[in-house]
């Protein structure tokens, strides 16, 4: 999978931007606030329709304007897809090949990105960590995401019921148990998979370290999870009821990274940290060409920063000798060395200019 064209109109403060990427490595380069995140983050909303650094849409406009359109030359498989995405502060309006896109329209162009806040994400509150690994989960697993909706939708239901005090039948509770195990149980069999990937000859010998992920709860066998969440409930009833909320379940769960079996958050550098959250993303790409038989597209957004020479140099080689098209983000055009497979993009202003090599 490779974007073969990009046009971005009226995009943060991108008035116009056309290029035509390089298949391999992509490097955007420019000073602060002047457009480099929000180029790479135009690629992450048309993949799927939303940011990674806001909520609001209208915060994605072009200042005065009242819309924004993106367009795409995506290459998946062998298959020609132009995507096209028009947006304002109301509504989105996706198409594939001119055509409204239908339910799975996030598997038409899948990205993978690495951004500098998702390595405070190892100290912060457990709903990011969550939220990283949901997203991951999500990737190769597209019905994933509709277990989770209807987990939620049931989570929203039970917490009316028990804020105002029903004393009828709690029939939110079964439906909670039946999508909230599962929720745990893919979340576990894709924490399995990453620390086999953790544990590779590759990873070791890149990182020098040994990294762990580790889920809060732990349980016997994947076949006891109703049993067990069926059990918290019934201890935990007289307390829900007390606050109004619900206090069982994958939304309190946790996820706890460690680095050569030391909890992360307590024992590394920053650095350390970033290593870690680098080689999540590589296994999840690696996990993700296993399954769908090509690499998504990589966005990489100042990841070098707090990493000493070797350690990146040892990692960016690592990750891009497992990936497809990647688009890099720096202050420095030295950060990788141009070769016939790279392009180097410079962008002032929000506006780009032709490749350097």
């Amino acid at each position: 999978m490779y974007i073969e064209n990009i046009s971005i109109k009226n995009f943060r403060n991108i008035s116009d931007i056309n290029i035509n990427p390089c298949k391999k490595i992509n490097l955007i380069i420019g000073n602060n606030a002047q457009g480099k995140t929000n180029f790479i983050e135009a690629i992450y909303f048309t993949s799927l329709l939303k940011s990674f650094r806001t909520q609001k849409i209208s915060e994605l406009i072009r200042e005065d304007e009242d819309s924004s359109y993106l367009k795409f030359e995506v290459i998946n498989n062998k298959v020609n897809l132009n995507i096209e995405v028009y947006f304002n502060s109301h509504c989105k309006k996706l198409k594939i090949n001119k055509k409204k896109a239908e339910k799975y329209y996030f598997k038409y162009l899948n990205t993978v990105i690495f951004f500098p806040e998702e390595v405070n994400y190892i100290n912060n509150y457990p709903m990011f960590r969550r939220n990283l690994l949901d997203r991951s989960i999500f990737y190769n697993d597209f019905d994933y995401i509709n277990i989770y909706k209807k987990y939620y939708r049931c989570l929203k239901q039970r917490n009316t019921y028990l804020k105002n005090n029903h004393k009828e039948n709690d029939c939110w509770k079964n439906q909670l148990i039946k999508y909230g195990s599962e929720i745990i149980r893919k979340r576990l069999n894709y924490i399995d998979k990453i620390n086999n990937y953790f544990m590779s000859d590759l990873f070791i010998k890149t990182n020098k370290e040994e990294y762990l992920l580790s889920y809060s709860k732990k349980y016997p066998n994947l076949n006891s999870i109703e049993d067990h969440l069926r059990e918290e409930f019934s201890r935990k009833n007289n307390r829900e009821r007390i606050l109004g909320y619900t206090l069982v379940g994958p939304h309190k769960d946790d996820l706890q990274f460690y680095i050569n079996n030391k909890p992360a958050d307590t024992f590394a550098s920053q650095g350390q940290k970033r290593s870690l959250i680098i080689s999540f993303k590589t296994a999840q790409i690696l996990d993700y060409k296993n399954i769908q038989g090509h690499y998504p597209v990589l966005i990489l957004d100042d990841m070098t920063s707090e990493l000493d020479r070797n350690r990146k140099n040892i990692l960016l080689e690592n990750l891009l000798n497992n990936s497809g098209q990647v688009f890099i983000t720096s202050t420095d055009s030295k950060e990788i060395n141009c070769s016939e497979q790279t392009k180097v993009f410079r962008i002032n202003n929000g506006e780009i200019s032709s490749p350097d090599c």
